[in-house]
């Protein structure tokens, strides 16, 4: 049940990094870098965030039907 909740909301963070990239992608460059300039040094852009996160979301999920298939 856990791991069922844990896929539920890695899905969902999934969802709001895709919005968040599309919001991004839409500022202006003025925009952008205001918004990274006031961001932690350590924190990437949307962008950098949306491919490694849905990544996850995939070998997360084809782990788990792997894992149920061999049950």
């Amino acid at each position: 049940m856990e791991l069922q909740d844990f896929i539920y909301e890695l899905h969902k963070y999934a969802e709001q990094t895709h919005v968040l990239k599309d919001k991004f992608e839409k500022l202006s460059d003025t925009e952008k870098q205001l918004v990274m300039n006031a961001a932690p040094d350590s924190l990437k852009t949307p962008n950098e965030y949306f491919h490694p996160v849905y990544e996850w979301l995939e070998n997360t999920t084809e782990q788990l039907n792997t894992h149920q298939d061999i049950k």
